[in-house]
């Protein structure tokens, strides 16, 4: 399979030329709208990735919270017997 697809890039290779956004004029409104859509994506993720960070810092604080305070304080003195 492979081996035919190779022989039909050879032999027909304007077929198998890049698109327009790829291989064409960069100031294109398809190369400016695809490099938008490329940035937009990647503050996605960023968003995405800075969410979790910032949930992972509050339990890691909020554990060392709950380990400095003693669960329960007395506030008055008893007597032993």
């Amino acid at each position: 399979m492979a081996f035919v697809v190779a022989l039909c890039v050879v032999a027909l290779p304007n077929v198998a030329s890049a698109c327009s956004v790829c291989f064409g004029d960069p100031t294109s409104p398809a190369s400016k709208g695809l490099a938008w859509g490329v940035f937009a994506l990647l503050g996605v993720v960023l968003l995405v990735l800075g969410g979790f960070t910032a949930f992972f810092i509050f339990l890691a604080r909020r554990a060392a919270a709950a380990n400095s305070t003693p669960l329960f304080e007395t506030t008055k003195q008893v007597d032993a017997l």
